[in-house]
């Protein structure tokens, strides 16, 4: 099959399964794309909402329908001519008993099979599961723990959880003499699936449970030891998917492992049922590079698409055998260069005013990144410094420091990251990689709190190229976790801190600075792979690509918005309204969710968001210490506004100019995903307009059936039929020239403009040159004429026909113009043939 044209991203689970996905098929075929794009398959844990908590690499999930609905869909994808790109989850599985692997370590301990599947420290005393509801001598005295059995033998049960039991240990609570079932998983299910072993073994089980001290002896006989939740936080013996206790990092490094990871996924590619795989979380594993290199020598013909964040300057690592990102950084400079940066000042003006400071959001990173590293990640930093010791300790130069110095080096360090990771595998890095240590060395030094700099210099030369076992498993862990500690900082707390324009706080962009020259934003486009995908909403994105472009329109009105916020705030006054922060995110994240929901349908949406994002914010309230009161005052503030029918009136008045002019970004941002280089990635529903909040909000069901009959039919009104008829009808010029956007230049237009922003950019390949000529930011007033785009001599006599929308296309003098000047559409796509 051909590189993709276009994907269509599908969240399964929830109301989506095989049977389901297999009927959307010939709708997706009719829209126009090329490829299903699929969240995870596999197995997961019961009751799964993302199939991220993968149980079983080999096996797809039965509640989507299992193999036999795989290849009901699998079979309707061949009919239809669309491919299959399947994300997949190589860094980390389910930490749950559910997993075949996790259970049979729990089990065994180090003598277990799959001991060497997990990042599993086997020096630490025990391995540690912190899934108690209250420390664990409590839990024990409050009856809370029991004996009993599962189909493979004894286990310890907590609630719904069941723990096994090592077979070693069963003599503690069994009379052999009297009772001695088979230790081998199938031979103990043969024997309890007698009736009577069954009766007389839970009697046994039962009797004895009530005795404490013999529970306590069982438990400390385990290679395990339950814990208290808390206790997740600095007492962790494994490897975690960021702060997540219950999905254990795989370690995927190992050839046997990525065999077993990867055995059903190859199969499923030679058997020519996947066509294209998105690795998540790729900066989580130990060596990205060999990994990907390893995948491309076992499927050699598919495309790799690399869930990776990159900052503003950074790039891909060289080498790495892959078809490009998944489009973060797509939506980061469509989002800059439709937010004007003429209104930063005013922007920061008016939020300054608003919540009486001026926060600099690079001190606010900073403060976050140490508050995660020293709190949420405490673990990870525990076993750093311990890593960090180890290695000092066969260093001569650096073996005098000791152990709170070595952690507040590393501190230092991993917060001056201004990137998510390095690529250090073996030595000291490539060319880009020394670059960055060496600013991350100058700032670290610099920071607050170390008795001598020298020792930032010490730890950092030993994470570079130290010699020896341990320094080898401080490079890997120490990069391993500043992926995790910047994701944790930048877009689960800054994000929600520093709310000046949200529309900026983006997974993978950055609060500053507000907006991106159009010059800037071609040449960051072109530089990417032209196969990358172009992404503007995904199930991690913070909002709809829709309510995004509302948000960016304030840059175009800063004083308007201010206007607009003061009269809503005052309308709102009272001893229960929150602190300034959290209202000024409000209005924001209130204008972009606005639509034509019931009033308690948006109340309960935007009180599940603000709640989210106070927990996020982890200033008033948190996940792990919430404050009832402050999150009850929240929830009443919402419901006073949103149950307030005056206060509904004037925010919708006051909201409306702003929603329109995000109804024309939005049409623009569409056209640049769909023009220009990459792979445009269409996320669930977003055909219509996407007004939705971060995730759960985002992964709503949508209404498939209402898409299906306005393609079919007469078509949506409004935005929702702007937007699709757009969609469809340059997803089907991407179908009828697919050489022109597989392989055609991108070049910048000059703009001869009459207010307001504007870009223009061209494709151009065998003849076939299509144009994109867009209005960024409408001016206060039209002038007559409009703006005009200069043609290069060579196309200036090529006759252009208008894809879309229906209207005149002006060429003369060397220039194009659209010929109502955008006062219809904000944007104009066209195409025509070169002579010759």
């Amino acid at each position: 099959m051909s590189p993709p044209r276009a994907t269509y991203r599908l969240q399964f689970r929830q109301d989506m399964d095989f049977e389901r996905a297999a009927g959307l098929v010939p709708y997706l075929a009719r829209l126009g794309v090329s490829h299903l794009y699929a969240s995870p398959l596999f197995q997961a844990v019961t009751g799964s909402t993302h199939g991220y908590d993968v149980t079983d690499h080999g096996r797809m999930d039965a509640s989507l329908g299992g193999m036999a609905g795989f290849e009901r869909l699998s079979g309707a994808l061949e009919a239809a001519g669309l491919g299959l790109i399947l994300d997949i989850v190589p860094n980390h599985m389910a930490a749950s008993p559910e997993n075949p692997w996790w259970r049979d370590v729990l089990r065994h301990g180090m003598a277990s099979r799959h001991a060497g599947h997990f990042d599993i420290d086997w020096s630490a005393p025990r391995l540690v599961l912190p899934v108690l509801g209250q420390p664990y001598g409590k839990a024990l005295e409050a009856g809370e723990l029991a004996l009993g059995h599962a189909q493979d033998g004894l286990v310890l049960r907590y609630f719904e959880h069941a723990f096994p039991l090592d077979p070693r240990s069963w003599g503690l609570v069994l009379d052999p003499a009297q009772m001695q079932p088979p230790q081998a998983p199938e031979g103990f299910a043969r024997w309890i699936g007698e009736p009577a072993n069954a009766g007389r073994l839970g009697d046994r089980l039962e009797a004895i449970s009530r005795d404490r001290a013999l529970l306590h002896r069982v438990h400390e006989a385990q290679s395990w030891q339950l814990a208290y939740w808390r206790a997740g936080r600095d007492a962790l013996s494994y490897r975690r998917f960021f702060e997540i206790t219950g999905l254990v990092g795989v370690r995927v490094e190992d050839e046997g492992v990525f065999a077993d990871v990867h055995r059903f996924v190859l199969a499923l590619i030679e058997a020519g049922q996947v066509q294209g795989l998105r690795i998540d979380h790729v900066d989580g594993l130990a060596d990205p590079a060999g990994y990907l290199a390893r995948l491309r020598a076992a499927a050699p013909g598919t495309p790799v698409w690399v869930e990776k964040i990159l900052a503003p300057d950074e790039t891909l690592p060289d080498g790495w055998p892959v078809a490009g990102t998944t489009g973060y950084e797509f939506a980061r400079l469509a989002g800059g260069v439709l937010t004007d940066p003429g209104g930063a000042g005013a922007i920061a003006a008016a939020y300054h005013d608003f919540i009486g400071a001026q926060p600099d959001p690079e001190a606010m990173l900073a403060e976050a990144k140490r508050e995660i590293l020293t709190w949420n990640l405490a673990a990870e930093l525990d076993a750093l410094t311990r890593l960090a010791g180890a290695a000092a300790a066969d260093d001569p130069l650096a073996r005098d420091w000791g152990a709170d110095t070595l952690r507040r080096a590393l501190v230092a360090l991993a917060c001056a990251m201004p990137v998510y990771r390095t690529y250090l595998t073996g030595g000291a890095g490539g060319e880009t990689d020394a670059a960055v240590l060496a600013r991350v060395e100058r700032a670290a030094r610099a920071s607050a709190g170390l008795e001598d700099p020298a020792a930032v210099s010490d730890v950092l030369r030993l994470i570079r190229a130290g010699a020896g076992a341990a320094a080898a498993r401080l490079r890997l862990r120490f990069q391993q976790t500043t992926g995790a500690l910047m994701a944790k900082a930048m877009e689960d707390t800054l994000f929600y801190r520093f709310n000046r324009l949200v529309s900026a706080n983006e997974v993978g962009g950055e609060p500053e600075p507000i907006g991106l020259d159009p010059d800037v934003f071609q040449r960051a486009v072109a530089a990417r792979q032209p196969h990358a995908l172009n992404a503007t909403a995904t199930h991690d994105t913070k909002r709809g690509e829709d309510a995004r472009m509302r948000i960016a329109s304030i840059a175009d009105a800063p004083g308007d918005w201010r206007a607009a916020v003061a009269g809503w705030d005052a309308r709102l006054a009272g001893a229960q309204a929150p602190d300034a922060e959290m209202r000024w995110l409000f209005y924001q994240a209130l204008l972009g969710a606005w639509a034509s929901d019931p009033p308690g349908a948006l109340a309960e949406r935007m009180e599940a968001y603000m709640l989210k994002a106070a927990r996020e914010a982890k200033r008033q309230t948190g996940w792990t210490r919430p404050d009832a009161g402050y999150e009850a005052r929240l929830a009443g503030f919402v419901e006073r506004a949103l149950g307030d029918a005056d206060f509904r009136r004037a925010f919708e008045a006051g909201a409306r100019p702003f929603i329109a002019a995000g109804a024309r970004k939005s049409l623009v941002q569409l056209a640049l995903k769909l023009v220009l280089p990459g792979v445009p990635d269409i996320y669930q529903g977003t055909e219509w307009a996407d007004l939705s909040l971060v995730d759960p909000d985002n992964r709503r069901p949508v209404d498939f059936a209402a898409r299906q009959a306005a393609l079919d039919g007469p078509g949506a009104e409004g935005f929702d039929g702007a937007k699709m008829a757009l969609m469809r009808r340059l997803l089907a010029q991407r179908r009828e020239t697919p050489g022109l956007f597989a392989r055609g230049a991108c070049r910048a237009l000059a703009v001869e403009a009459a207010g307001g922003r504007h870009l223009g950019a061209a494709r151009a390949a065998g003849g076939d040159v299509l144009l994109v000529l867009a209005e960024l930011s409408a001016p206060p007033a039209r002038r007559a004429g409009g703006p005009r785009f200069r043609l290069p001599p060579e196309w200036q006599g090529i006759a252009f026909r208008t894809l879309w929308p229906d209207t005149a296309l002006e060429v003369g003098g060397g220039a194009v113009a659209p010929g109502d000047g955008f006062a219809g559409a904000p944007v104009v796509v066209a195409l025509g043939r070169a002579p010759g």
